[in-house]
Parts: C-alpha cells; sequence; structure tokens
C-alpha cells in the first residue's frame, strides 16, 4: 500500500520579474544524503518588496528565493517516515521530474496556503522550485520576489479532505437512504469497453499502482439507478471564502450516464446540483473543480447515473476541498496538458462559468441592431498578443481568455459589451468571480485616460418592463501586468444576465483590458479588490444619470446632459476624454438675475463616506457659484440642507475650462441626499466621475470649506481652487 503524503506550505509571489512557484517530484533511486543544513543562503529579506510578516511568528524575517536565477529548495521524502522534513538532497540530475503542484499567481503582498496530497511507493524527493519570467522577458529586468515558509508534511486530513482512494473513502460515506447502489473502489477496469486501466496518478506518471472510486454500471443495473458518495456534514461556509472542490473524472463508454455534485442542507435534506457532466469523454482522466457555499450546515455528495448501456462506468479520483475560491493552481505536465484544455468547462448549473479555452461558454456579443455598444469583445490566444504573455486558466501562450481590441479608429468612450446567458433569479445572492488584466506599459499619470472595466447586472421590472441597470464592480486604468482576481456581489429576484464591459479612454498608449476565468457561485460575497466597489450614487454618466435627478423647479433651467446638439464646446468628458459623458448647467442672462439649479442623489445610507467628484467652471461672472448640500431623505430643498462644500467663481476664467478634483467628508448616522446646487447668470459648471467611499477624508479643495478664509494662498487663475491632490 502507497503511503499517502500531505504536504503544507505557505508562499508568497510579487513583482514584475517573479514568474511562478512549482512543487516537483524527483525520483531518487540511488539518493545521497548529507545532514541537514540549519542555515539559509541566497537570502535577501527587503520589507519594501517581500510579504509583511512570517507567517508562523509574525515577525519581518522571512526566507526569500530571488527572482533573478531559479533557485530549488530540496527535501528528501523517507518511505519510513513521512511526518517530518528530514536531510537535504546532496546532489541531483535534474531529469525525469514531476510537477505535483504550481501557484504563479501574484499574492499581492500576503501569505498563500499551498496544499499537496500524492503517493509514491519509491525512494524521492520534493523540490519547492521558484521560477523568474524567462531571459529575454523585459520584466526581468525587474525586481520581484517567490517567499516560501512553513514547509512541513502532516496526517492526509490536515490536506483540505482529500482523497486518492489508495486505502479506502477517506471519511466518504456511501448514501443507504436515498441512492440503489453502491460506489466500488478499483485498481482498474477488467474491460476495454469502459472504465479506467490505472488510477489518475498512475495515468499520467505511468505507474502501475493506486486505486480510484467506480460505479459499476453492468447487470444488474438498470438505466436510472443512481449512487452516491458523501462527505460528512460541513458548517456554514464564510460568504467571502467559499470552499473548493476539485476532483479527477473517467466516464469512458458508449453507455455513460451523468456525474453530479450535490449540495445536500442537512436541516431540511434538500439536495441542490452545482455541478454535473454527462456522455463519453474519451479514455482520459479530467480534472474537475466547483466553489462550494452554503448559508446553512451541508453535505457534498457525488451522485453517478447509470446510463442506457451496461457500458458505462464512471471513475472519481484523487478528490480534494481546499478553503478559498476556485483557482488554477495545478497545471497538468507538457505532455498531459492536452487533457485539461480539453475538459468540459460548462459541466454545471451555473451558465456563465467559462475558462475560454473551448469556445464563450455563451458569452455572446450584442447585435449591431441594438445598439448597445461600438466594438466587440474577442476570444484570443495569449501567443497572438503582445501581452499578456500567458492567459490565466494553464499559464501559457496557447491559452485562451476575452479580450476588448484597440483600433486605431477609437475614440474615446467607445465600449464592448460581453453579456452572459440569462439566469434564473433568486432571493440568495450569488457571487461572481474571475481574473481582470488592466494594464498600460506606458503607466503614465499625466497621459490620458486607458478606460475602464465593469461589471453590470441587467433585469428588468416584473411590473413595468424597464430595464434595470445594476452596476456592481468597476475599475478605470493601468492596474498593473498581472491577471489579478475580482469578485462582486450578485442579487437579483427576477431573471438577469451579467454583462462585462470594457470602455476605452483616449489613451494613445497601446493599453490592454482582458477577462479570463469566470466562475459564479451561491454566496454573499464582498467586493475585490475594495476599490472596485460600486456605491449608490456613483456616477460617471456615460450612459444614465445613475438615479441622480433634477430638482430645480424653473424648467428653463435644468442640469443637462452633454450631447452633440447641446454642451460646453470647450469641454470634454473627463472619463474617456470624449465629447460626450457628463452632466453641466448653463445659465447666460441678460437680466443678470442669478438662476439656481439643484441636481440630487438617490438615498444614500446613513455612514460615514468621502463624496468626490470633478467639476470645471466655465463663463465669467463672480455670481457663478457651486455647492454640495446634505439633505433629508425625504427633502430636495435647498432651505432646509446643510451646506458641505462651495466653491465661487472669480472674474476673468480661463479660455479652456480644466477639469479639478473636489471631495467632501459627509459624517451620517441616518439615510440623507446629497444636492448639487449651482447658481449663475453668466456662466456653469460641469460635473463628472461622482464617486462615494466608505471612509472619511478632508475637504478639497480646501477653499470650498464653508468656513474657509481667503488669506495670502495662490490661487489658480479664474477659481479658487487648488491643485489636484496626489
Amino acid at each position: 500500500m502507497n503511503p499517502i503524503l500531505c504536504l503544507l506550505s505557505r508562499y508568497a509571489i510579487d513583482g514584475l520579474s517573479a514568474d511562478r512557484v512549482r512543487v516537483l517530484l524527483h525520483p531518487m533511486p540511488n539518493a545521497k544524503f548529507v545532514r541537514p543544513h540549519t542555515g539559509t543562503t541566497n537570502v535577501n529579506p527587503d520589507l519594501a518588496t517581500n510579504p509583511s510578516t512570517n507567517p508562523s511568528t509574525g515577525t519581518n524575517t522571512n526566507t526569500n528565493i530571488p527572482t533573478g536565477t531559479q533557485q530549488q529548495c530540496v527535501n528528501p521524502q523517507n518511505p519510513n517516515n513521512f511526518f517530518s522534513m528530514l536531510d537535504m538532497l546532496r546532489d541531483y540530475d535534474g531529469s525525469g521530474d514531476v510537477v505535483l503542484w504550481e501557484a504563479r499567481d501574484v499574492t499581492q503582498g500576503q501569505w498563500k496556503e499551498g496544499q499537496l496530497v500524492y503517493t509514491y511507493n519509491l525512494p524521492h524527493a520534493i523540490i519547492v522550485e521558484g521560477i523568474p519570467v524567462p531571459n529575454g522577458d523585459l520584466n526581468r529586468r525587474f525586481r520581484g520576489y517567490i517567499a516560501i515558509d512553513d514547509l512541513n508534511f502532516a496526517l492526509p486530513s490536515e490536506c483540505g479532505a482529500f482523497c486518492t482512494f489508495e486505502a479506502g473513502t477517506c471519511g466518504w460515506v456511501q448514501d443507504k437512504e436515498t441512492d440503489d447502489f453502491d460506489w466500488s473502489q478499483s485498481r482498474g477496469s477488467m474491460s476495454q469497453a469502459t472504465g479506467p486501466p490505472r488510477d489518475r496518478s498512475a495515468s499520467e506518471n505511468g505507474g502501475m499502482t493506486g486505486g480510484f472510486a467506480v460505479i459499476d454500471s453492468s447487470y444488474p443495473r438498470r438505466p436510472g439507478d443512481r449512487a452516491r458518495l458523501m462527505t460528512e456534514e460541513f458548517q456554514a461556509t464564510d460568504p467571502n471564502s467559499p470552499l473548493c472542490m476539485r476532483f479527477w473524472t473517467h466516464m469512458h463508454g458508449v453507455g455513460i450516464g451523468t456525474l453530479r455534485v450535490l449540495i445536500i442542507n442537512t436541516q431540511d435534506r434538500k439536495a441542490r446540483t452545482i455541478w454535473q457532466i454527462s456522455g463519453e469523454a474519451g479514455k482520459i482522466w479530467y480534472q474537475g473543480q466547483v466553489p462550494i457555499a452554503s448559508a446553512t450546515p451541508f453535505k457534498i455528495a457525488f451522485e453517478a447515473e447509470v446510463g442506457l448501456s451496461d457500458l458505462g462506468d464512471i471513475a472519481l479520483d484523487d478528490i480534494s476541498i481546499i478553503q478559498g475560491p476556485c483557482q488554477i493552481e495545478n497545471v497538468p505536465s507538457p505532455q498531459h496538458l492536452h487533457h485539461f484544455i480539453g475538459a468540459p468547462q460548462i459541466a454545471g448549473n451555473n451558465l456563465g462559468d467559462c475558462t475560454f479555452e473551448v469556445d464563450e461558454c455563451g458569452w455572446i456579443n450584442p447585435g449591431v441592431r441594438d445598439r448597445l455598444d461600438e466594438i466587440d469583445w474577442v476570444r484570443t490566444i495569449a501567443s497572438e498578443n503582445r501581452e499578456p504573455k500567458t492567459d490565466h486558466t494553464i499559464g501559457t501562450p496557447q491559452g485562451f481568455f476575452m479580450i476588448v481590441p484597440k483600433t486605431s479608429s477609437l475614440r474615446g468612450g467607445d465600449r464592448a459589451w460581453l453579456r452572459s446567458l440569462t439566469m434564473n433569479g433568486s432571493t440568495i445572492a450569488s457571487c461572481i468571480s474571475f481574473w481582470y488584466y488592466i494594464s498600460d506599459p506606458t503607466n503614465e499619470p499625466s497621459a490620458p485616460s486607458l478606460g475602464s472595466l465593469s461589471v453590470f447586472v441587467w433585469s428588468e421590472d416584473p411590473k413595468t418592463g424597464n430595464v434595470i441597470f445594476q452596476s456592481v464592480w468597476s475599475l478605470m486604468n493601468h492596474q498593473g501586468p498581472n491577471w489579478l482576481y475580482a469578485q462582486a456581489r450578485v442579487l437579483s429576484e427576477t431573471s438577469y444576465a451579467i454583462i462585462f464591459e470594457g470602455a476605452w479612454g483616449n489613451s494613445r498608449g497601446n493599453g490592454f483590458i482582458g477577462i479570463d476565468d469566470i466562475t459564479i457561485y451561491s454566496g454573499d460575497c464582498s467586493t475585490l479588490p475594495p476599490k472596485a466597489t460600486v456605491m449608490v450614487g456613483d456616477c460617471d454618466f456615460q450612459r444614465d444619470s445613475c438615479r441622480w435627478v433634477n430638482t430645480t423647479t424653473d424648467p428653463d433651467f435644468r442640469w443637462s446632459y452633454a450631447s452633440i446638439a447641446r454642451r460646453p464646446t470647450s469641454i470634454l468628458d473627463h472619463t474617456f476624454g470624449g465629447p460626450l459623458g457628463y452632466v453641466f448647467f448653463d445659465v447666460f442672462n441678460q437680466n443678470a438675475n442669478p438662476q439656481s439649479l439643484r441636481l440630487t442623489s438617490p438615498v444614500l445610507r446613513g455612514q460615514t463616506v468621502c463624496f468626490s467628484f470633478w467639476y470645471a467652471a466655465f463663463g465669467s461672472g463672480s455670481t457663478t457659484s457651486l455647492k454640495v448640500l446634505q439633505v433629508l431623505p425625504d427633502s430636495t430643498d435647498s432651505i432646509t440642507g446643510e451646506t458641505l462644500w462651495k466653491l465661487e467663481v472669480l472674474a476673468g476664467l480661463q479660455a479652456r475650462p480644466e477639469w479639478k478634483f473636489a471631495q467632501v467628508p459627509i459624517p451620517a448616522s441616518n439615510d440623507f441626499r446629497i444636492t448639487f446646487e449651482g447658481m449663475a447668470s453668466n456662466g456653469g459648471f460641469a460635473i463628472d466621475d461622482i464617486k462615494i467611499y466608505k471612509d472619511t477624508c478632508l475637504i478639497r479643495p480646501r477653499e470650498a470649506n464653508p468656513l474657509y478664509k481667503p488669506g495670502d494662498e495662490n490661487h489658480i487663475p479664474g477659481t479658487r481652487n487648488a491643485d489636484v491632490p496626489t
């Protein structure tokens, strides 16, 4: 019987020159050993770039593997005692290594947990290998690090409910109450027509030993018979940290039925299908993974249903359940990579799940007649693009993802929509997770805008039929030359679709906007990264007013959208630099009677926030001013509101108005609204890119503080203003 080995670790990856960390199995038929080495070599801790603390002690001491050259930490495995790290390997030839585990996503200054379970019955070493980006890659010139800590062999039970079926079912039990027959354990099929000849690891590594779980579809089984293999009870999951279950399945035979993954609510005993696949899949082991999330205690079950003939054996192997959202970390060896790429990618009820390795999984671009966007998303391969160098799914130049193409004919604000299939509404929130790449190699803060990536929920009001368009996630401009993780909460009680919108700014650079590895699961998660959070009241005015409304009583003077027919000719949109996409008011009254115009937000929840926006003043005359007022939820009257921010125009405005940044703290324990009150007789203001943060802040510019008294400061000509803060 082969021992089951569990290797635990913590790792961190960051910096442009860092590529990946992986664990290799190195066969050692003639191993030479030396005594353990107690020191460290090639250690260069740098608190400015490395993880902030050691995960074991909480101190700032960590062992760093520099990425200037490829480094390997080696530990031979004693077959008689695999619960401790032993002697360091003195010599090895580097041939015949097997990749057991790999991680390549930047950890953004945080330690991540690594878990690995494997079996191997011959002397061998475990190699931890840090790999920089290839020679010739321009990022090789920059700093980066790969750090490893807390390497430890432990009991298999500590490695996330892993089961190789080598010596039993590892706590997975047969369902004796609701199924028709049991799963069996096997070491190889007796028939060439159905079932795997060897277990998953033996099939990949050329071994002949190992076990797996399988259903026998032969007599006396009948079509529709079901077998269930279940876990013990799990407690409810953290909304921000679901479980991820990975497994391997073999479905070969003309009579293959269906394999399902179920979540069983242990309180009401109801089962819900979260993943399924049916039919012949070839003589190959395929890897599957599915996020597990539940607000109540639950069990997980594999349910196999017999197909139309007795040549329909379904096999399972190497099941693991780990904490955290599903990410692609275990990449097969190159000779087996096609097994992974060809694996089905819509095997489940969540219609939006997609790796884009095979196709778009039902995600579509709107038709030209819909007039919803100007350009289309394109499924592409990494090797055909300047960046990124790899996709996220398999981490190679041969991997696929979706991009928003950029051409010389694009204008600032041109956008592309990618729409999911229609999904059923629910009173239970879901979480959409994905990986994004938003990068501009110029990366100049003073350069024009790169663009934005946003996620929307599209639904219809069942009573009126009106479209409800809810923004749930949004980021703008350069985020770094890496694939980064994102997630957002989705809640709609009616049928809905999810839309990814990529919009280009007027940047002259060769920017890139892309997405990969979309997963949707049940869970009330928070927004990641936090800066992508969309608050009620946020608005860039590209599409609509985001429920900001005119509350001016005089119909002749109102806040307006910038349009081709009517807009200040000297002002371009702040968001993308196009001619449209902001709101403004202008009053040119020959009687010199100042007019008051109000624009009011939707109701905002009572909490301390920082309210920020961009403004541009135009016209002339000392009567032009702009206020920010806090008013009661049921009031739009500025008389009853409190002035939080006020800016007055001085004589002699600049010939070309400039966008200026503003912010004001709003402490509130009760719900409220925000009102912009503009006043002018010969001028006006434009407003764009309203953004609300759950934080406090200082008033900017400070001259807009209602309590401010002018002194000897150097004012920007035309307004009482200050430079945009950095």
